[in-house]
């Protein structure tokens, strides 16, 4: 009887309402596309390429990576969040997004926090600091001895201004006093290129990207950015190993949307992606890669998480811009 008085007064929006909870309800009812802010190859593109195909199963649809790079992720953050809030556009993001960008890119139109449907963390990690063999650094106190007898002549790759890897660099120099020239890239996978040509001295990168290199001796592991030891790692020595106890950086990536999707559609990606993680085979092939699964508790506590990092974020920010490179 409401339904139908409501329909005489406003039936447009009433219907509305009722086609986009149905829509809600039937989702995915087409390929959904996962985007990545990077170049393919990196840390944060295997994440992408390895949730896109368990998502896939979970739901019985295609998702679909595409890659965005450039901007220091600004391009696809700015186009994920101009995109409708329809579930069919998500992003994998990381820290910068939260304050970095805002302060380094002044003009973008987007806000890390308000302009995203934030769902859930899905995994972290230390970075590992590497350098070609042939530049003769085999730990911490190789590097900051150069860099100090070198004062902005060591150059370490970045996959950009404002990355996770540039972050991680900044902070090691402000714990270390030492000066290092940043050289971005379009990702974390052309970075490490960067480092294995000896093109640059070291790189701050992500596990997937150097691991089996560092393996296979092609590239030499100087230490870890955590100040804890890492299972995943046991032989490469912490920050606080090498000398550098206060030094503490650790690496996440999360799962967004546009701001606006339906409570819905955002709780099945978070039930998903919780189910997912907890899958052994899925732990073991992040472990392969030096990952970590590090689901959120719930929606909330990922909302909570990200404005916490927001705010730890935008201390670094002018000692990031003082290194844009």
């Amino acid at each position: 009887m409401l339904i139908r008085k409501l329909l005489k007064v406003c039936p447009a929006a009433i219907l509305a309402v009722m086609t986009s909870t149905a829509q809600a309800s039937e989702w995915p009812q087409r390929p959904v596309t996962i985007v990545v802010p990077f170049a393919p190859g990196g840390s944060t593109d295997v994440v992408a390429r390895t949730m896109a195909q368990e998502l896939s199963k979970k739901f019985d649809m295609q998702f679909i990576v595409e890659n965005k790079p450039g901007g220091s992720t600004t391009i696809a953050s700015s186009y994920v969040s101009r995109a409708k809030p329809d579930g069919y556009t998500l992003y994998i993001g990381t820290m910068g997004m939260h304050g970095m960008d805002k302060i380094l890119y002044p003009s973008i139109t987007y806000d890390g926090i308000d302009g995203f449907t934030h769902i859930t963390r899905w995994v972290s990690f230390p970075m590992i600091v590497v350098a070609n063999p042939n530049k003769g650094l085999n730990n911490f106190k190789d590097l900051i001895k150069k860099a100090k007898e070198n004062p902005d002549q060591v150059t370490h790759a970045s996959a950009g201004v404002g990355s996770s890897n540039h972050l991680a660099a900044v902070l090691f120099m402000k714990e270390s006093g030492i000066k290092l020239m940043n050289i971005p890239y379009k990702g974390g996978n052309p970075a490490t290129v960067a480092a294995l040509s000896g093109e640059v001295d070291i790189s701050f990168a992500t596990p997937p990207s150097v691991i089996a290199h560092v393996k296979a001796g092609r590239l030499k592991a100087l230490g870890l950015s955590s100040s804890g030891k890492s299972t995943l790692f046991p032989s490469i020595p912490s920050a606080t190993e090498s000398g550098l106890p206060s030094y503490n950086f650790k690496v996440w990536h999360g799962f967004y949307g546009p701001a606006g999707i339906p409570v819905d559609i955002t709780d099945k990606l978070f039930n998903a992606s919780k189910e997912i993680l907890a899958e052994e085979h899925v732990k073991k092939t992040f472990a392969d890669l030096g990952m970590d699964v590090d689901p959120s508790a719930s929606v909330a506590e990922f909302n909570d998480f990200v404005r916490g990092v927001a705010a730890t974020t935008v201390e670094l920010g002018a000692a990031v811009q003082a290194d844009g490179g």
